[in-house]
């Protein structure tokens, strides 16, 4: 079980195609390995801390119009690397939480979103830096440690 963060490209309200090029050079930029023939990188950050990315056609074998982070803890350096990721993709973040707020790494984004997203309360943030973000993927994964704390005390066998 992770905390899910999502980076999505949309373009006229659909998924589309990222440039993979430039979210490739900046995944270089980091300590990874990767991928396994599901498309999983795994960074690792100068604190020791590993994150699983899942990026299926960022090797150029299929589509790539997005990719996940599958999280279980929290590094000082990761709300700038995904910022990094969805700016060089011209990708929205998307984190798994209990409040629907989306991220858009650049303002023109929002004419690009899915109508059901406003429609649904989504809340729009354009990111500037990676001190908002932070933020919230902290109380995101805060709140899944509980979450998974409950199952576990529920079940466990688990």
């Amino acid at each position: 079980m992770s905390f899910d963060v999502f980076l999505q490209r949309f373009v006229g309200g659909e998924p589309a195609e990222a440039n993979r090029d430039h979210v490739h050079a900046v995944l270089r930029s980091r300590q990874y390995s990767g991928p396994d023939r599901f498309g999983y990188y795994t960074v690792t950050f100068p604190d020791g801390v590993e994150v699983e990315l899942s990026a299926e056609g960022l090797d150029g074998k299929a589509e790539f119009t997005g990719c996940s982070f599958q999280l279980r803890s929290m590094s000082p350096y990761l709300p700038e690397f995904i910022l990094e990721l969805a700016k060089a993709g011209d990708m929205v973040v998307l984190p798994a939480t209990e409040r629907s707020v989306a991220f858009l790494s650049s303002p023109e984004q929002k004419e690009h979103l899915p109508p059901d997203l406003a429609r649904d309360g989504w809340e729009l943030v354009v990111c500037d830096s990676a001190t908002e973000l932070e933020s919230l993927l902290c109380g995101g994964l805060a709140a899944w440690q509980r979450y998974l704390g409950e199952i576990l005390n529920k079940n466990p066998r688990i």
